[in-house]
């Protein structure tokens, strides 16, 4: 007999646990810290130059960031509403199919009537299947665009926080969130994906970043 499945199409991920995956090795970060350097030495060897100008350097904790923006927390909500909306439509057709199968058992075993409602079930199992997918690809999408558009709004808030500021590098650090519990190859692979070891606290400027985007 075809039993319906459940799906869970309602829960949301915490910023926590993406930002794990988020934040992959850039080999780009060879490159800045390459340019900071130069940057310095000609400065400092500048003809005429009466004194080398400092590079102004700032990290920001982006997991940190995302759960704290207002912004963020307005797109979870969307998602939320999404969820919602689609858990229901799940919800309906799992209702269609209970309704099916309690009717085909009130017809006498081998009836034209059993067979027929026997159609029906399994038409009506394969539509809930295809909407439980539907949800669930639908949800992640939704989920995806938040991530993405908040990510691009932090990105933009950066540059103008930095410009503002006289920041010439404002640098992700990923020293800050936990590693998975994982194997020794996947823990090697957590550990080479990082590029600080220690970034101290004093260079942060996550919260001044987060209160001028929430003011915003």
């Amino acid at each position: 007999m075809a039993r319906s499945t459940h799906s869970n199409t309602g829960g949301l991920p915490s910023a926590t646990g993406m930002f794990r995956g988020l934040m992959r090795p850039e080999l780009l970060l060879v490159a800045v810290f390459a340019a900071i350097a130069g940057a310095s030495l000609l400065r400092a060897s500048g003809a005429g130059a009466a004194a080398a100008e400092p590079v102004k350097v700032a990290t920001v904790d982006l997991e940190k960031t995302f759960n704290s923006l207002k912004r963020y927390e307005a797109e979870q909500a969307k998602v939320k509403l999404v969820g919602e909306t689609l858990n229901k439509q799940v919800k309906e057709a799992e209702s269609r199919v209970r309704e099916l199968e309690s009717e085909m058992e009130s017809f006498k075993e081998g009836s034209k009537e059993q067979a027929d409602a026997i159609g029906k079930l399994q038409a009506a199992v394969g539509e809930l299947r295809a909407v439980q997918q539907f949800a669930n690809a639908k949800l992640e999408l939704e989920k995806a665009r938040a991530l993405r558009e908040t990510y691009f709004a932090i990105k933009d808030a950066v540059r103008r926080f930095a410009e503002k500021e006289g920041y010439d590098y404002i640098l992700l650090d990923d020293s800050v969130p936990e590693m998975d519990p994982a194997n020794a190859a996947r823990t090697m692979s957590q550990i080479s994906a990082r590029r600080f070891l220690f970034a101290s606290p004093k260079r942060d400027v996550t919260n001044q970043l987060v209160g001028m985007m929430n003011a915003e």
